[in-house]
């Protein structure tokens, strides 16, 4: 298996394309990546900025460009020994008009080949699917004359605004009703699919209209009669395989699967074989020609039996085919073993490094002190349960009234038991699910299943306790036990698991990690605010793990996902270690603003996060300027309406958010409050670099493949997206990079010393990460094959330095790094004098030969090793013997 050593996530789109691509690929051969890690770079919507809104799988996106310049990058990267992982969406599709495959079912309905590709229920609405993006209700819209019949060269479409759908076949026939279009009437009601090509006779008229002025006239005027008249266009849309629909109408409707809750991403039958192969043939011959090395699968748990998905992936690309897939693990899970993938895109990974870098020993500080600011605050996994209960009935209200319809007509409850309070019960049991999803596929179900199951009844119980003899029923038609047919029983099983994920995501990353702001760092992708540190122990065990389970997994520590930079992460987790002082300075940035805050607005929880939120994106030259400003309201829009507290995207409130944005715009311009935060902010900000560049390297030597996220060789204190999709410098990270690469011999300690005062431009950051992914690179069999130690360091430093080693045969890379440093360093990134004598780590006996350090060029001839030796000149240390 050609597996990367390294990759580097770009997101392709019209503003980054593969012209864009090219002029980077010798830096990113120089830094020492080894794979691009491309965002989906298939045809999509129209401008989308992240490709996750496919229209068509068959061809590249031209506004990121041609198949030609693809074919020409890919023959570069072989000359670079070089490869490419791609992003690919096999659950969903642009809802969109320039969606071809349903486009073809507007138009043909059932005769459409395409007809039962998507996940539609079609018999509930007579075979026809919503349109849910009309702002208004239907009869408000017509009456506004916003949506009315168009002619064009694309032949009749439905218009609303800048959506264009073109109308049924049927419809023709019932349009042309003049003299003058009688001939082609009669061709349109004469037309059958079975015996009729669509596109020849559509393209003929269109043809035949354009050459002919007087029926391209009577046509027109057609239409512009049609519009004029409200009656007549109801007529056209009775004969529509779509129903334009208010948007808000979903939340308790909706005839379709969607993506989370956006109406305007349409998911796929992929269980269907006919639908993976079409879908997919594009796919494999990118991957037969050697254009794609590696495939990462956008939403596994969004498929309705995601180990079958990738049985037949793994059958249609072959066994020595790179295959990782985007899966959020809760903090106990684990992936199964026997799925045929190299493991996940990282987030359990991140993760564990993010709760690596938090002072485990503060968490009941923080507990108390966050009480204290939120005193309304329920238990977290109360409030998590709350929130999806809130998304299933108030955002997916038409997917709770779909699955309890299907409960219904699979007979799998006596009608005496279809009740008000059975449906109640089947929303608690949804909302009180411990992860995202479990993979049943026959009965009776593994003991860890049914271990979730009874989990989640259990959690079920706890909130609705006057439901237990309805759970009960649930819960044994969910364990396959109840009377009944048990492969409707697994079905109805496999159905709802399709949408336990999806609310997992909507009530926990998209609400609950908006309001429940103990420390905010943890409120990530992948992470739980629920945990709070993870001592160095419990890190080496999962990395133990990780390395017998799955060793080419990737090490992710910020995606386009990520809620907040990698470095702004690691700021944060600094206030871990401060601890009440980090309280004292919220009591008195809370004093200062109350002055101008507006009675109660931003809330008190509002505000602390808005205290973490500058901690953590702070520029690093402590003038923020209004382009902060304006990054920094724009992400507190989203994080109120996420939140859902005082605001929302379903029912915005303006006025709300302007205070909060005003408050904002204050507190930065207010002396009190600068006299008091600049100067702490100041000394923080080289801990969260001490911290930042021990995850650096940790990612990078630890087990699994070490990902760079675009543009984070530099500081990366982004917000979350599109934030975090910002233009990316790569003219000042290739001059960093040549300087770094120019530098040798003689000098050496001055250019390190030079590096660490200058902290602020990243370059250090961009030194870690080069020197070890070049030692990756060149020694990649240690890395993917190698053991991985655990160090034992003496007791002074066993909380605070993490040690570890991969070895294979005779060769050993030692990792040294600071996790907790606010005690041990001081603010110019120096270890403090009073430690540099202290023995810091003896290593075993095995390890033979000098030792040299990488980033400092120093050469050890003994085996064990005090603070000052390994930390004094610079604050990580990678060592090797060879």
């Amino acid at each position: 298996m050609r597996s990367p050593i390294s990759t580097y996530r770009v997101q392709l789109s019209p503003a980054f394309t593969f012209q864009d691509l090219q002029e980077i690929l010798d830096y990113l051969e120089q830094l020492g990546i080894s794979t691009i890690y491309s965002a989906p770079f298939f045809k999509a919507r129209k401008g989308s900025s992240h490709g996750y809104d496919v229209t068509d799988p068959f061809s590249l996106n031209k506004e990121i460009g041609r198949l030609e310049t693809f074919r020409k990058i890919t023959e570069q990267l072989k000359q670079k020994n070089m490869g490419w992982l791609q992003d690919i969406v096999p659950n969903h599709m642009a809802f969109d008009p320039s969606n071809q495959w349903l486009s073809d079912i507007f138009e043909l309905g059932p005769d459409s080949e395409y007809f039962n590709y998507f996940d539609i229920d079609w018999e509930n609405k007579d075979q026809k699917v919503l349109a849910p993006f009309l702002g208004k209700p239907l009869p408000e819209v017509l009456e506004d004359k916003d949506l009315g019949l168009v002619f064009s060269k694309k032949g009749f479409t439905l218009n609303y605004f800048d959506h264009a759908y073109p109308v049924s076949a049927r419809s023709y026939e019932k349009i042309l009703s003049s003299e003058t279009a009688l001939e082609w009437q009669k061709k349109f009601r004469n037309f059958s699919a079975q015996e009729n090509d669509w596109t020849d006779l559509k393209h003929q008229f269109l043809t035949d209209t354009e050459a002919d002025d007087k029926l391209k006239t009577s046509v027109e005027d057609l239409v512009a009669e049609i519009n004029t008249s409200e009656e007549k266009i109801k007529e056209v849309l009775d004969l529509q395989y779509f129903i334009p629909t208010y948007w808000k109408i979903t939340e308790e409707e909706i005839n379709y699967r969607r993506f989370f809750t956006i109406n305007d991403l349409i998911c796929l039958r992929m269980e269907d074989k006919k639908v993976f192969d079409s879908y997919h043939s594009f796919i494999k011959q990118l991957c037969d020609s050697g254009f794609i090395n590696g495939l990462r699968i956008d939403h596994i748990d969004g498929l309705f039996d995601p180990l079958k998905y990738l049985e037949n992936l793994r059958t249609l690309v072959g066994n020595d085919f790179y295959i990782i897939i985007e899966k959020i693990l809760e903090w106990d899970e684990k992936l199964p073993k026997h799925w045929p993938v190299e493991g996940t895109s990282g987030y359990g990974f991140l993760a564990e490094v993010n709760q690596l870098f938090t002072d485990n020993k503060k968490g009941k500080i923080f507990t108390d002190a966050y009480h204290k600011i939120n005193p309304l605050n329920e238990d977290y996994e109360d409030l998590v349960y709350h929130q999806k209960l809130f998304i299933l009935k108030e955002r997916m209200g038409g997917e709770y009234n779909n699955l309890w319809k299907l409960l219904k007509n699979l007979g799998l409850l006596t009608e005496e038991n279809l009740t008000a309070d059975g449906k109640n019960a089947l929303g608690a049991f949804l909302a009180a699910f411990p992860v995202y999803r479990i993979y049943p596929q026959e009965f009776p179900l593994k003991m860890k299943q049914k271990q979730i199951i009874e989990t989640a009844f259990l959690r079920a119980q706890l909130h609705v306790p006057n439901l237990e003899k309805e759970l009960n029923l649930l819960k044994d038609v969910f364990l396959g036990v109840a009377t009944g047919d048990k492969d409707k029983m697994l079905y109805f099983l496999q159905r709802c698991q399709q949408f336990t994920g999806p609310l997992a995501a909507k009530g926990g990353e998209d609400t609950s990690f908006y309001i429940f702001n103990k420390l905010i760092s943890h409120n990530e992708v992948g992470d739980s605010p629920q945990n709070f540190g993870l001592e160095i122990k419990g890190f080496h065990q999962r990395m133990e793990q990780r390395e017998n389970d799955f060793p080419l997994s990737i090490n992710a520590t910020a995606t386009h996902d990520t809620k907040r930079g990698e470095d702004a992460r690691m700021r944060i987790n600094v206030l871990s270690e401060l601890g009440a002082k980090w309280f004292e300075k919220v009591e008195e940035w809370r004093g200062i603003a109350r002055s101008f805050r507006n009675g109660e607005v931003p809330d008190a929880n509002e505000e602390y996060f808005i205290f973490q939120m500058l901690v953590g994106a702070f520029p690093f030259d402590l003038e923020p300027g209004e382009k902060f400003l304006e990054r920094s309201t724009a992400y507190l829009q989203k994080v109120l309406r996420e939140a859902k507290a005082h605001s929302s995207w379903a029912m915005p409130d303006v006025n709300y958010e302007e205070s909060v944005y005003q408050y904002l715009e204050t507190l930065l311009k207010d002396e009190d409050f600068k006299a008091s935060f600049l100067p702490f902010q100041e000394k923080l900000m080289p801990y969260g670099v001490l911290k930042s560049l021990s995850q650096a390297v940790i990612k990078i030597i630890a087990p699994g493949i070490p990902d760079v996220y675009q543009g984070t060789e530099l500081w990366d204190l982004s917000y979350v997206d599109p934030d975090n999709r910002r233009p990316v410098d790569y003219s000042l990270r290739k001059k960093f990079l040549s300087e770094i690469q120019d530098v040798h011999g003689e000098g050496f300690e001055e250019v390190l010393e030079k590096m660490k005062n200058d902290y602020p431009s990243g370059k250090i950051k961009l030194f870690c990460i080069h020197k070890a992914l070049k030692l990756r690179k060149e020694y990649q069999e240690i890395f993917e094959e190698g053991d991985y130690i655990p160090l034992e360091l003496s007791e002074r430093f066993s909380d605070e330095v993490i040690g570890f080693a991969r070895r294979k045969g005779e060769k050993w890379v030692v990792l040294i790094a600071p996790v907790l440093v606010t005690e041990l360093f001081d603010e110019r990134l120096e270890l403090k004098k009073e430690f540099s004598e202290e023995v810091l780590v003896k290593l075993p006996e095995e390890v033979q030969g000098n030792l040299q350090h990488l980033f400092t060029s120093q050469e050890f001839k003994s085996s064990q090793f005090t603070a000052g030796e390994l930390l004094g000149k610079f604050p990580v240390t990678i060592m090797t013997n060879f």
